[in-house]
């Protein structure tokens, strides 16, 4: 017996007899057809028996809804950027002070809240839009 990782899923081979590339096609083979139904799996076994090689697949838990796109997921990763650059969380960081690096320039106080909190509800609108 052992074990092989492809991508995100977990592949338990029970016999020694079955070659890696053997597993590794079957394994792929399942996880291409699970791909064409729209399934994500998150485990693989695959076992030697007197037909040939038997696959069980089983399927990722939790809600299809809860999975990110990848679009999705570049925008999540764009809000954060934008959140820690508009509201830095660093220990020396002044947090009521913005500076421009281009020009040098430095704004204080509540001119620089109102302008962060515009910016982020413009882009979280923008990000509902997309």
């Amino acid at each position: 017996m052992y074990k092989l990782i492809i991508g995100n899923v977990r592949v338990t081979v029970s016999d020694d007899k079955i070659s890696r590339n053997e597993a590794t096609a079957a394994a792929r083979q399942a996880m291409a057809a699970a791909n064409q139904q729209g399934k994500l799996l998150s485990h693989i076994e695959i076992t030697l028996t007197d037909s040939g090689l038997d696959v069980q697949t089983t399927e990722k838990t939790g809600s299809k809804l809860a999975r990110k796109s990848i679009k999705q997921s570049m925008l999540d990763s764009m809000h954060s950027a934008i959140k820690e650059k508009l509201f830095p969380t660093g220990t020396f960081s002044n947090k009521e002070v913005w500076y421009d690096p281009d020009t040098g320039q430095e704004w204080r106080g509540s001119e620089v809240d109102t302008a962060r909190d515009n910016l982020l509800e413009k882009f979280e609108e923008w990000m509902k839009s997309v």
